[in-house]
């Protein structure tokens, strides 16, 4: 059983996992080590979608597991998440795309995503204001939206209670490894940090860390584009998404849409925020977003962000034990779609540092062993 665990990354992923740990066993000593302020990176910019429709069948059963938490979350953390089950809908505005779902769905159906297809009426009662053009949609009734930093604040104040120590501002440059083990990192401030088990949860970061081990983890960096308007009336309850079309859309509790759908922004490392919003980016998406639902086009933009995101080569992320080095776990590369996941990823990294059955088949096809890591290739 580990005295202390270090947690490098202070996003979502990493004070669930901090959490979960000091819920399970009050005895182990926590610190997370954040780089800037908690959810600063790809948590506090995310769009918060909370989904199990349409992922990869290697994370669908950790979603569904996942998606099954949300609604009593906030009262787990005793903080507001904001979180809001309104389904997901998503659009078929072409024939094409229209005789693509029945195996879609299908599909999904098999891996026990609750999916069911609507015409283009019931679409329309459903998210009032869709465009005449649909064919029609798949509605997941499981699906919804909760909002970024309200969530990762309420898993770090529920650490907070509990013990958990979370210092902000500390940058780590390495993992201190003693006979194949790791055994603690390097701060920025020249000091050490021991612990018994490592984990790296520090998103775009982490392969940069893991590199001089000789460890090659095939991140790629981007810059995700959100978009939120002016406030409208509120009409809309489900998330919208469309085929064939990069978009993510869903109606706040203030009345704003926020836009999604992986719209890149420029990463630009001599600004304090490390990205630039393209005009080219922000035109095509409020362009989606107004095709597949006219009335957004009518709410002025009131602002735009971007997070730095960690892609992996098959949009999968990797999680668990790090092979070859035993005290370091990590969770990595979620590809734009991870903040669904956080409940049960710090579940499963919690049981893995205490040594206990961490559930492995919800994220099996996840293991960083599926990628060759001198090579970096799978």
């Amino acid at each position: 059983m580990p005295a202390s665990v270090v947690i490098v990354g202070g996003g979502v992923m990493g004070l669930s996992a901090a959490w979960h740990l000091r819920r399970e066993d009050p005895g182990v000593r926590i610190t997370v080590l954040e780089r800037a302020e908690p959810g600063a990176a790809a948590s506090g910019a995310s769009a918060a979608g909370v989904r199990v429709m349409g992922r990869d069948p290697a994370e669908r059963a950790l979603a569904l597991a996942s998606l099954a938490r949300w609604a009593d979350l906030g009262r787990e953390l005793e903080g507001e998440t904001g979180y809001r089950r309104g389904g997901g809908l998503r659009v078929a505005l072409d024939d094409t795309a229209w005789r693509q779902v029945p195996a879609w769905v299908a599909e999904q159906r098999a891996d026990g995503v609750p999916v069911e297809v609507l015409d283009a009426a019931s679409a329309w009662r459903l998210a009032p204001g869709l465009t005449p053009e649909a064919r029609g949609g798949v509605l997941c009734a499981l699906d919804g939206q909760a909002e970024a930093l309200p969530t990762v604040h309420a898993f770090a104040n529920a650490g907070h209670r509990l013990g958990v120590r979370v210092e902000a501002g500390v940058a780590v440059t390495g993992l201190v490894v003693d006979r194949g083990r790791v055994v603690g990192v390097a701060r920025a401030d020249g000091t050490g940090q021991a612990g018994d088990v490592v984990v790296l949860a520090a998103g775009a970061w982490s392969a940069a860390l893991l590199a001089p081990l000789g460890l090659r983890l095939p991140i790629e960096t981007r810059a995700l584009q959100m978009l939120l308007t002016e406030a409208a009336p509120a009409a809309l309850d489900p998330v919208i998404g469309a085929f064939e079309r990069k978009l993510s859309l869903k109606q706040l509790a203030t009345g704003a849409y926020l836009i999604g759908g992986g719209w890149p922004a420029r990463i630009d490392e001599a600004s304090v925020n490390a990205w630039t919003l393209q005009d080219d980016s922000v035109s095509a998406s409020l362009q989606v977003a107004r095709e597949v639902h006219p009335p957004t086009g009518r709410c002025p933009l009131a602002r735009g962000w971007a997070g730095l995101e960690a892609f992996m080569p098959d949009d999968l992320p990797v999680l668990g034990p790090v092979p070859g080095l035993d005290g370091l776990l990590i969770a990595a590369g979620f590809s734009g779609h991870g903040f669904a996941l956080a409940p049960m990823v710090g579940d499963v990294l919690a049981r893995l540092a205490l040594g206990r059955p961490a559930r492995e088949e919800l994220w099996k096809g996840l293991r960083m062993d599926r990628f060759d890591l001198e090579t970096g290739e799978r």
